[in-house]
């Protein structure tokens, strides 16, 4: 038993190659494990530290354009017609017949609406037999003057019985047209009795039903004339000492595709409260006939002597970190090798209508900066060598 443990014991010594074979597996996994914990170096430690010794990365550009100019300013005005009438009656009775709707075009001088003017009529007719009969006597009184006239010549009358029928033929005279006055004073409240349109135009609104009962004053009707609009813009006096009168100037409304144009017709001072600044009248003389009254048009007015204050550049080239934002520009300046160097910039607060995609830069760019676009900005280091390519 003894010399089978002794025998065992010197089994490895007997067996050296096994021994190495051992020790070359145990420093080939050593060395693998060394290779598998070496550092990255593709650059994907984004901001953090110096460039050298990165890997270059291949990039999109894009070259900064010439500065923007702020060449015009928006302000907001109402559309409203040139001509806008509130008919009323000077009649007082029931609606008897409403002949037109709200929104109806109607030609100068059609009937819209008729009040109950019975009475009227009695008085019209009765006006029209006062004037008869004193036209009646006015013509006989005037037959009787020349003919009293005619015996007057031939000495047949005296004097003063030739003027007592002059007198009777003037006071005739006087009553037919005093009848003819009253005639068409009746003929005139008859005729309000009935609404026509004072011109070509639009029926606004209608503010009477069929039997209502109407007191002379208040409006009964409103017409529009949408043949000519204007649009009222409230501006300040800058704005306004830059305007002229048949100045063109350009405005949009929402639910329109295409830019429309108004001619300037007066700058009025704004009276109504609080009555501060002035009040830019334009008129558009030919309108589409979708614009219409009551419409918000978004007016743009020139800026006189406006200096360029920003340049835009594509959004997916800002990397904002906290309250910074800033662009990767490409320096070439390093031994020909082209670097991504970080440019921190001062950009507006928010992009404005149609520069979504886009953003605007107050300070930090200028014409014929190169910057990186792309997904490549989140993952660059300021300084890291690149390999810049346009998109």
């Amino acid at each position: 038993m003894n010399g089978s443990l002794i025998a065992a014991s010197r089994t490895p010594c007997a067996r050296p190659s096994a021994w190495r074979s051992i020790l070359s597996a145990v420093l080939l996994l050593v060395l693998l494990a060394g290779c598998s914990g070496e550092p990255e170096s593709d650059g994907r430690s984004a901001g953090h530290g110096d460039g050298d010794g990165q890997a270059s990365r291949t990039v999109r550009t894009v070259i900064i354009g010439p500065p923007a100019e702020e060449a015009s300013v928006v302000a907001a005005g109402v559309v409203a017609p040139v001509r806008r009438a509130r008919m009323g009656t000077r009649q007082a009775g029931n609606v008897e017949e409403v002949m037109v709707q709200a929104g109806q075009a109607v030609a100068e001088g059609q009937p819209i609406l008729r009040v109950d003017a019975r009475d009227l009529e009695a008085a019209l007719q009765a006006a029209r037999l006062q004037r008869q009969a004193a036209r009646t006597a006015w013509e006989t009184a005037r037959r009787n003057r020349e003919r009293f006239g005619r015996l007057y010549e031939e000495r047949l009358i005296a004097r003063a019985r030739l003027e007592e029928v002059e007198l009777v033929a003037e006071d005739a005279r006087g009553r037919l047209e005093q009848a003819e006055a009253e005639l068409a004073a009746v003929e005139v409240n008859l005729d309000y009795a009935t609404l026509r349109a004072p011109f070509a135009g639009v029926v606004s609104e209608v503010l009477a039903d069929v039997g209502t009962f109407v007191a002379p004053g208040p409006p009964l009707a409103v017409f529009e004339d949408r043949s000519r609009l204007e649009i009222n813009v409230g501006i300040g006096q800058k704005r306004a000492t830059g305007l002229a009168v048949d100045d063109v100037l350009p405005f949009r409304v929402d639910g329109l595709e295409d830019e429309l144009t108004g001619r300037v017709d007066a700058v009025l001072p704004a009276l109504e409260p609080p009555g501060v600044g002035q009040t830019l009248r334009l008129i558009v003389d030919a309108p589409p006939p979708a614009l219409a009254p009551g419409m918000i048009a978004e007016v743009r007015l020139p800026v006189k002597d406006a200096a360029p204050s920003f340049v835009l550049v594509p959004a997916s080239a800002v990397i904002r970190r906290g309250q910074l934002s800033g662009v990767f520009v490409i320096d070439e300046s390093d031994q020909g090798q082209p670097r991504a160097r970080l440019r921190w910039l001062a950009v507006a607060a928010s992009p404005t209508d149609g520069e979504a995609d886009d953003v605007r830069v107050l300070r930090g760019l200028g014409p014929g900066d190169r910057v990186i676009v792309g997904p490549a900005v989140g993952t660059l280091v300021d300084g890291q060598p690149v390999a810049p390519v346009r998109p």
